[in-house]
């Protein structure tokens, strides 16, 4: 017989374990520690005792990792992984795991959820939307074949950035960043966090701001006056050199042209891409 609860923190061994089987045969390898899963929850804000599992008799088979905060002015729960394991599938345990998950948080008066899942993933897309859930953009994960920073510095200097400028450095955005690249990410994952900014005398004129446990690239900005003269190619080129390992971005909103073909210049190449998804919640 199938269960349905929420977790608490001494599920931490048997969620990994589920994690681990869920994505087994997922079109990106998933596979990390346990150090590693666990500072991805960090990184997204999980709190288990907003998520959910499904068992079968005593064992984990599926779960959704909720994440809990603002999105877009909005109370939201973000799904940071939802999977069933293999055996499992095909038998409706996915959509019987959300929708007890859907109760769970409206009785928190959440508002939304918000979610990432691969476009080619089609029983995946097609659930969700049964579900409510809305595409809201489209988002490009790319990988690094050969980045080659480190042109033009003579101009500005390189820095370890000690503390974020929101404010300042948000005003170098083109777009907004996804859940797990956000300025409430960088926060929650800044011991996890490597961070370089170029500076011109005492002005900040771009930065960049890796998740080192994964090579992600969370943010990487420059200031629209100052682009082309090499800055973003070296705060990459330095960010790589200093994780010495290839680098990953997840998740560059497929609108912003400008930023898709300054990654393509530096060696990137186009992985797979994602729809953001929101499903409104009505109490």
């Amino acid at each position: 017989m199938i269960t349905f609860k929420c977790l608490n923190p001494a599920d931490f061994e048997p969620l990994y374990k589920c994690f681990l089987a869920a994505f087994s045969d997922y079109v990106v390898s998933m596979e990390v520690s346990r150090e590693q899963f666990r500072q991805r929850l960090v990184r997204d804000g999980v709190d288990l005792e907003k998520s959910v599992a499904a068992f079968d008799g005593g064992e984990m088979v599926g779960f959704s990792l909720n994440a809990l905060g603002k999105w877009q002015g909005q109370s939201t729960a973000y799904d940071s992984g939802t999977g069933v394991v293999p055996s499992h599938r095909g038998t409706g345990i996915g959509k019987s795991l959300l929708e007890y998950m859907f109760e769970v948080l409206l009785d928190q008066s959440i508002s939304q959820c918000l979610l990432e899942v691969i476009s080619t993933n089609s029983p995946a897309v097609g659930l969700y939307e049964k579900l409510g859930f809305k595409q809201t953009r489209k988002l490009a994960v790319l990988a690094d074949i050969g980045t080659e920073g480190g042109h033009k510095r003579a101009s500005f200097e390189l820095r370890r950035l000690q503390t974020f400028d929101w404010q300042t450095l948000s005003s170098f955005w083109d777009g907004y960043p996804s859940w797990q690249n956000a300025i409430d990410a960088v926060t929650r994952a800044e011991k996890d966090c490597r961070a370089l900014a170029a500076y011109k005398g005492d002005s900040c004129v771009g930065y960049g701001i890796v998740f080192a446990p994964a090579g992600n690239l969370m943010q990487l900005a420059v200031q629209r006056e100052h682009r082309r003269q090499g800055v973003g190619s070296s705060i990459l080129g330095a960010l790589q050199a200093e994780l010495n390992a290839p680098l990953k971005v997840i998740n560059i909103d497929r609108r912003l042209d400008e930023t898709l073909r300054f990654y393509e210049m530096q060696g990137f190449k186009l992985v797979l891409d994602q729809f953001e998804m929101v499903k409104t919640l009505k109490n």
